[in-house]
């Protein structure tokens, strides 16, 4: 059965056809275009939704005519749009801010005001940043949300679109701050502290349930299933691994989460003090996560070069000259606030990098630019992945990585040497074959999602890499950026 997945990334999006075969899944791409945060007239970072609306609807349209019988659709995570169901279309209201706009940083002071960060942690378990749902919502003034609108997230917002069917999918809303973990379900403590109606969020469904057909002309009623809307969640599903309780998970794009799936745990001091995150999966399950900055920084630079260059480098390229510099000679924190927001390049980074050798002037040396970004961002997955453990009581024998970055040899490699594991990389698609694996259980192709993974296990492109290294290495490099 083919099924079509979309995904959207916050720098790129795609639309699949992914087939389940005699052979094990396989994946076909129908389109990919790009995606980024523009400067709105009112001076906010906004996405083009309707840009992005009209980009799925058009792929969707092409993967139903290569066979797709359903559809399912994820994104990133926090970012939201108001809409007033009773207008026509189901009316907009003001933009879809980027989580990477600057005046969110006001919204967690306000917030926390009026909901201390250990009683909110205590509900939701969502670490402590200020791109989150409930710091974005408490920042806008006034208020788009009144009685009658109602707040859904990127995902839900054009599904909403493309179905008329009003629809709020757990996993993405879980990354808002707002959900208690334990019912799984919006938390009516945190949405009345916000001071806002509770009427304008709708109870959270579970993945897996068949929303209805596509009203799109283009789309000829494709119906829709509600997916792990973040994809996140779609990655984790994706992830081939065989006993949760023995593997680590890093799902490795603009963001990088590191972390495990779990079932049943709740918040705790222990996980509060290293700020880890409780994002809530399919089938019930807990991503038990660490949130960094993941290759935002490389994108970022890639930017700024195609604007010299006309057009962007490529991977391969930057990878190859950074692998032709030394070690560790410039490192930085990837982590660092001042690196989050819009409009970073070489230049801005370099204000960051401390370095064993004179870095003047490094900034005009692409590989030296990206063996930091690279190092640093290896680093502190590693730190991210020994408080994971360190709170789950245990240490895991095996990472999983998944995402586009899988594709770079030697970052896999560099993973398995700082941590001291086995890195299995791959698939590169581990989210939209996460996506379809979710729709193929709810039509019954599939018992359960232990049997997709399975499928997805035997796919030719997983390689695994062994500890080749000395990781002391790694941690003399650590130990010198926390110094």
């Amino acid at each position: 059965m083919k099924v079509a997945a979309a995904d959207l990334g916050a720098t790129s999006g795609r639309i699949v056809v992914v087939d389940i075969g005699a052979a094990g899944p396989t994946v076909s791409d129908v389109t990919r275009f790009r995606n980024g945060a523009r400067l709105g007239p009112d001076g906010l970072w906004e996405w083009p939704i309707e840009e992005l609306y009209e980009e799925v609807m058009s792929g969707l349209q092409q993967a139903r005519e290569m066979g797709a019988q359903s559809w399912g659709i994820d994104s990133w995570g926090v970012d939201y749009g108001v809409v007033l169901p009773g207008a026509p279309l189901g009316e907009r209201v003001g933009p879809v801010v980027s989580h990477r706009d600057p005046r969110h940083a006001a919204g967690m002071s306000l917030f926390e005001g009026r909901l201390p960060w250990e009683q909110l942690y205590a509900i939701g378990g969502i670490q402590r940043m200020d791109i989150n749902t409930v710091y974005q919502l408490a920042a806008e003034s006034p208020s788009r949300v009144v009685e009658g609108s109602v707040v859904l997230l990127i995902p839900d917002l054009i599904s909403y679109w493309a179905t008329g069917i009003l629809a709020s999918d757990v996993t993405d809303a879980s990354t808002s701050g707002m959900v208690d973990v334990s019912t799984r379900q919006w938390s009516p403590r945190v949405i009345d502290a916000l001071g806002l109606p509770r009427s304008a969020f709708l109870s959270l469904q579970e993945p897996g349930i068949i929303r209805g057909a596509s009203l799109h002309p283009r789309l000829g009623g494709l119906p829709l299933i509600g997916v792990g809307t973040h994809d996140t969640a779609s990655a984790f599903v994706g992830t081939p691994i065989g006993d949760r309780d023995e593997a680590l998970i890093l799902s490795l794009g603009t963001w990088a989460l590191i972390g495990a799936e779990v079932v049943g745990r709740i918040p705790s001091d222990h996980a509060r003090e290293h700020n880890l995150t409780h994002e809530l999966g399919v089938d019930g399950t807990v991503r038990f996560l660490g949130n960094v900055t993941g290759m935002w920084l490389l994108e970022e630079c890639r930017r700024a070069w195609a604007a010299t260059d006309g057009a962007e480098p490529s991977i391969a390229d930057l990878v190859g000259a950074a692998a032709q510099r030394p070690a560790f000679a410039a490192l930085f924190d990837v982590d660092d606030p001042e690196l989050e927001r819009p409009g970073q390049n070489p230049h801005t980074i370099g204000q960051h990098v401390i370095g064993s050798n004179d870095v003047a002037g490094w900034s005009l040396d692409r590989g030296a630019v990206v063996r930091a970004i690279l190092e640093s961002l290896v680093i502190r997955l590693a730190h991210r992945a020994r408080e994971v453990e360190e709170v789950l009581g245990a240490p895991r024998a095996t990472l999983h990585v998944v995402g586009g970055a899988t594709r770079i040899p030697m970052l896999m490699q560099w993973l398995a040497d700082a941590m001291g594991k086995n890195v299995v990389a791959g698939p590169v698609e581990a989210t939209a074959l996460g996506n379809a694996l979710v729709q193929w259980q709810a039509v019954g192709v599939i018992g359960d999602l232990a049997e997709g993974r399975a499928l997805v296990s035997g796919m030719p492109e997983i390689r695994t890499y062994e500890p080749a290294g000395d990781a002391s290495a790694w941690d003399a490099a650590a130990a010198r950026l926390k110094g």
